[in-house]
């Protein structure tokens, strides 16, 4: 808004200092020969003392008595008026006065000469039938327009022309009132101004010359119902003027000025002049409409809208010009488009070298060298830095420097990147691939992974990752700018041999858009030294387990068989031989199905009757610890495509940490939910619950919480672990929310049966 109401100050102090006036007359000089001639009133005649004339009866000036004759042969015709200066007395001017009481419509010229003082004619023919002859010439010389009255030392002059008009049509020009301060002895008071409609050039109106007349070549009749205007128009006579049709400077005599001006007043089609409320009415118009709209196309649009802007502008005052007789000056409007659209390419200019120094200092701040850089001042921000002291070359300087330093970081990146070293891939904000190295390609390419959206990336790697992690929350997880929202994972890729790699992931952040990385790292020893050692504790465990086996049997017998203190030592064998063939049992199922040896059955299952089951095994056992078990199942839930026994353990292990790890006197619950595609189990309890810190490593391998409060409570660390390894096998997801001293919830999903 402060941009608008200074541009509308500017472009009115513009024209207020008459800055626009020359272009202004000159449009509207170009709007009369666009427009060309007009047909003149027929009865407005000239009578020309031209060259001929001169010829014949003598020089300049001629006498009186060749007017006197005139008027006689001129007795039909319903006004005579003379554009000759009448100020000197002649011998003709008996006879003149005669021949003008007799003709009775004669109308002579006023003059104020040069010392301001108002010459009347000799020829008495009334005050009332003589007219000044002022034409108004502008500051260029052109005579556009003509004042009808003049106000002069308290006396009144009416123009020649209105004289005239008035004579003819016997109507009272209507005049302004001037006020009292208007009229003083030392000055004009100029009044009833009047733009004078141009028919054409010199020669418009029907001319003859006044010798001709006089020899009798145009009978009286001939002059009948005509008005006759008689002037001199001979070469170097009388004063010739500059108008609207002077091409090549031709400049026309007063009498032919005099006859426009009387067509003008006869046919009523004055040049009306716009008011100053409605010019600047339209050029704060055009300023509201226009300049929103340069600031907003771009830049190819601005440079179309403005030439037709301006052409249209053109058009419609040229429309009222010459159909409506209205000017309607169009310099306003065309200075006003042009500053709105200048004012508006500044600012764009000016936002767009703050961008640029806005880059400059977001680049320079991640250059790794950029020594030099920091000891270089910068120009201040926008065009105000343009407009310092070398401040264009400076900034061009920065940026040179800025280039040199991104093309050395950018072949040093190439170098990195491009050293097939390690499988690189990056895509854009909106998913397309955009960078990747041969190493990638040709791994990608020969296991039918398509990289050409990260999309389609993840889900063909999707197939070899192990532990088949949500490949769609991952990728989520990294347009969401956070890289603990998407984490590391493993795949086994077989092609052109097998071999395990380890995919970091993160979110490249650019000016507010996301760009995913993946990093591959060739995992493949470290892998195979894990499925080696996997191999080695398996087959370890199995040949614990069968004496391991071996000693529990023999163990109950001895129970059975012994008494006293004997058959104490028994159980205790018992029971922890059997506590080591469950460990071994749980280890050996996690190993199974951490490198794909374990079958699952998928086959759709209710789980109310699995938590059932559940509910039903585990009471007592919750009752011997003061917990009570309750169960929460909807009448109607969704089937879901699992492997029931494996389901029905993991639900087991999570219920029996429920109760081993809540105090007495407090409750455990099973409950069923079912949430658009899924449908699942939840297991709460209100017991110790799990520290913040503790969160992200409960499903690890025999890890075992440290708080004081659950030290002295048993357990491998193998349960969650199991629980985590067993659902993902089945394609469901786990997940725990818990606060520490409250209690936990564990809750497991599972795809609906379709």
């Amino acid at each position: 808004m402060i941009v608008l109401i200074m541009l509308a100050a500017f472009i009115l102090f513009v024209d207020h200092i008459g800055l626009l006036s020359g272009a202004n007359n000159h449009l509207y000089d170009l709007f009369f020969r666009l427009r060309g001639p007009a047909e003149p009133i027929r009865n407005v005649v000239v009578i020309a003392i031209d060259d001929r004339t001169l010829e014949k009866l003598g020089r300049w000036p001629i006498r009186r008595l060749y007017y006197a004759l005139l008027l006689n042969r001129l007795r039909e015709a319903d006004a005579v008026a003379f554009d000759v200066i009448m100020a000197e007395s002649s011998e003709d001017d008996a006879a003149l006065q005669r021949s003008v009481r007799e003709h009775g419509r004669v109308t002579f010229p006023i003059l104020i000469d040069d010392k301001m003082a108002i010459t009347y004619p000799v020829i008495a023919s009334g005050r009332d039938r003589a007219g000044h002859i002022h034409l108004e010439q502008g500051i260029d010389g052109v005579v556009r327009m003509v004042y009808h009255t003049l106000l002069y030392k308290n006396t009144f002059l009416s123009s020649f022309s209105s004289v005239i008009f008035e004579r003819v049509t016997g109507t009272t020009l209507k005049r302004t009132v001037p006020g009292r301060s208007q009229g003083q002895k030392t000055g004009i008071t100029q009044l009833d101004g009047m733009n004078i409609n141009y028919c054409g050039g010199p020669g418009t109106f029907e001319r003859m010359s006044l010798s001709a007349v006089l020899e009798g070549m145009y009978s009286p009749s001939f002059f009948k119902n005509k008005i006759c205007l008689v002037g001199a128009t001979a070469t170097g006579v009388g004063e010739t003027f500059l108008t609207p049709f002077s091409g090549k400077r031709k400049n026309a005599s007063g009498v032919e000025v005099h006859a426009n001006i009387l067509n003008t007043l006869l046919a009523g089609n004055a040049i009306h002049v716009a008011p100053y409320w409605i010019v600047w009415l339209s050029a704060l118009c055009l300023v509201l409409i226009a300049f929103p709209c340069f600031l907003l196309a771009g830049e190819v649009l601005t440079a179309i809208l403005v030439p037709i802007l301006l052409l249209c502008i053109a058009v419609i005052t040229y429309m009222l010009f010459a159909m409506f007789h209205f000017w309607l000056p169009p310099s306003v409007p065309f200075f006003t488009i042009l500053s709105a659209f200048f004012t508006g390419y500044a600012l764009k200019f000016n936002e767009a070298v703050k961008m640029l120094d806005g880059a400059y200092t977001t680049v320079k701040s991640h250059l790794k060298r950029r020594g030099d850089l920091d000891g270089r001042k910068h120009t201040g921000r926008g065009l105000r830095g343009l407009l310092t002291p070398r401040g264009v070359y400076s900034k061009a300087e920065v940026l040179g420097d800025i280039t040199d330093h991104l093309i050395f970081e950018k072949q040093l990146a190439d170098t990195v990147i491009f050293s097939d070293v390690q499988p690189i891939l990056l895509f854009g904000p909106d998913g397309p691939y955009i960078l990747a190295n041969n190493l990638a390609v040709s791994l990608f390419r020969e296991n039918g992974v398509d990289i050409g959206t990260a999309d389609a990336f993840m889900k063909g790697i999707a197939g070899f990752m192990e532990g088949k992690p949500d490949s769609a929350v991952i990728l989520e997880g990294l347009y969401a700018g956070g890289s603990d929202m998407a984490p590391a994972f493993n795949v086994a890729l077989p092609l052109p041999q097998k071999r395990y790699f380890k995919a970091d992931t993160s979110p490249l952040t650019i000016r507010g858009k996301i760009y995913p990385l993946f990093v591959f790292s060739d995992i493949t020893a470290m892998k195979e030294l894990e499925i080696l050692k996997s191999h080695v504790v398996s087959l370890v465990s199995h040949e614990i387990r069968t004496p391991l086996t071996s000693i529990e049997g023999f163990a109950k017998m001895l129970h059975d068989a012994l008494g006293g203190e004997l058959k104490r030592y028994a159980s205790v064998v018992q029971q922890e031989s059997m506590r080591l063939i469950r460990f071994l049992n749980t280890f050996l199922d996690i190993s199974r199905i951490e490198e794909g040896r374990q079958s699952v059955r998928m086959a759709p299952a209710v789980l109310s009757g699995i938590v059932k089951e559940v509910a039903d095994e585990l009471r007592a056992a919750g009752e011997e610890n003061g917990i009570t078990l309750r169960t929460e199942t909807p009448e109607q839930i969704s089937a879901a495509m699992i492997d029931r026994d494996l389901t029905k353990q993991c639900i087991i292990n999570l219920v029996e940490n429920a109760i081993k790890y809540s105090p007495p006197g407090k409750e455990v619950i099973i409950k069923l939910v079912e949430e658009n595609d899924h449908v699942g189990a939840k297991v709460v309890d209100f017991g110790i619950g799990i520290r913040e810190e503790e969160m992200g490593k409960i499903f690890e391998k025999f890890y075992r919480a440290r708080s004081r409060d659950v030290r002295n409570l048993g357990g491998s660390g193998l349960g969650l672990t199991f629980v985590k390894e067993a659902i993902e096998a089945q394609g469901g997801k786990v997940s725990v929310e818990s606060r520490y001293g409250e209690g936990s919830m564990f809750s497991v999903l599972f795809l609906k049966n379709k």
